[in-house]
């Protein structure tokens, strides 16, 4: 089990190291400060004024530090309030040149930089994980950074490469699964149940997305970002598959939560009673895991849901008298939500049953030591 673990550190930390990013932006990035913001209305009625807005900025880093530059815009001025910039705030910005004699740069306006907060945020989560969870936070941090890295510099750089993102993403998931377990349970029999169980769930979840994501029509859960991505991308990026492998990597936590509270009950159970049959230590089990599945449910959906208020409100504006209901549950961003939830939700059922048995078959053996 340790050299297996090792084993796939290695190759984690490895493969970063020879995947190649395909852009090759010629743009200038920076940071600037807005120190001056002139608008003035340019054309349209009352209704539907035309502005053009000019941002005058003063460059904060690198080889342009200290110059000021212009961003010119045109058009409808009708941003929320809070939404646009306002003088004194420091943003990032790119510069590209254009090869015309009347506008040699062009300016373009990224967003605020909030790098600051980003930090003071981090730091604060990693002293709350550290100070409660002591050597186990700390590592379980560690594990998560892996699974970011595996997401960053493997799944993206191979996908926008033109391999499938769905066997990317199964990979990529049973790997996180093998360095995280460990790291949060120790190298025991239950985080071998518990490893077992989630990667059987990841795999049996994936064959229903791709057997979900063949019948159903392909606009039914692909993003407006994912067809973005299709049509900037240098190669033919499977959509579909990345529609599917979204699927996999947003139940992840969940699945792994779920197997692992799973296997340390099993493991608590049988301390308790070291002469438990299997039959009634299994059906101990799921009476816990059916406790655990109540609460994980909630978790997986709240979480879709959440995230995703200002959809629910764009399903009540959008909903008129004499609608289909089905009509509602069709439309594109919502059904995609749907689909996440409904095959997030089915993997971590099925991982249940599945860790129990594996846990009860490890630990309920006469000859069974370390627990």
């Amino acid at each position: 089990m340790k050299k297996i673990f090792f084993v796939v550190l290695l190759l984690t930390i490895t493969i970063p190291l020879f995947a190649k990013m395909p852009y090759d932006d010629e743009r200038i990035f920076t940071r600037a400060e807005i120190t001056k913001i002139e608008k003035h209305r340019i054309a349209g009625d009352h209704n539907y004024p035309l502005y053009e807005t000019k941002i005058h900025v003063t460059i904060l880093d690198g080889v342009l530090k200290g110059q000021t530059k212009v961003a010119t815009f045109r058009g409808e001025h009708d941003l929320p309030k809070d939404m646009f910039y306002k003088q004194g705030d420091v943003v990032f910005i790119g510069i590209s040149k254009t090869g015309m004699e009347s506008t040699p740069e062009y300016i373009s306006l990224y967003d605020i930089d909030n790098t600051t907060m980003i930090l003071i945020l981090t730091l604060m989560m990693i002293l709350s994980v550290i100070v409660i969870g002591k050597v186990k936070g700390f590592f379980s941090l560690m594990a998560l950074l892996i699974t970011i890295l595996l997401l960053f510099f493997v799944l993206i750089p191979l996908t926008l490469k033109g391999y499938p993102p769905l066997p990317l993403a199964i990979v990529i998931s049973i790997i996180s699964t093998v360095i995280t377990l460990p790291v949060i349970a120790g190298f025991k029999k239950k985080t071998f149940a518990a490893i077992l169980g989630a990667s059987a769930g990841i795999i049996i979840a994936s064959i229903l997305a791709y057997i979900v994501g063949n019948i159903m029509h392909l606009s039914g859960f692909v993003t407006n970002e994912m067809l973005t991505v299709f049509y900037v991308a240098d190669v033919a990026i499977d959509i579909r598959g990345l529609a599917l492998a979204s699927i996999i990597i947003a139940a992840l936590g969940a699945v792994m939560d779920v197997c692992i509270s799973i296997a340390s009950a099993t493991a608590e159970i049988f301390n308790a009673n070291p002469d438990l049959s299997p039959k009634d230590a299994f059906r101990s089990v799921l009476t816990v895991g059916t406790d655990i599945l109540g609460s994980m449910v909630n978790t997986l959906v709240l979480a879709y849901v959440g995230s995703s208020l200002s959809l629910i409100l764009l399903i009540s504006m959008r909903i008129q008298p004499g609608m289909p209901v089905w009509m509602i549950f069709n439309y594109n961003p919502i059904l995609s939500e749907i689909v996440k939830s409904i095959i997030g939700s089915i993997g971590m059922f099925i991982c249940i049953p599945i860790t129990a048995y594996i846990s009860v078959h490890l630990y309920g053996r006469k000859d069974s030591n370390a627990r």
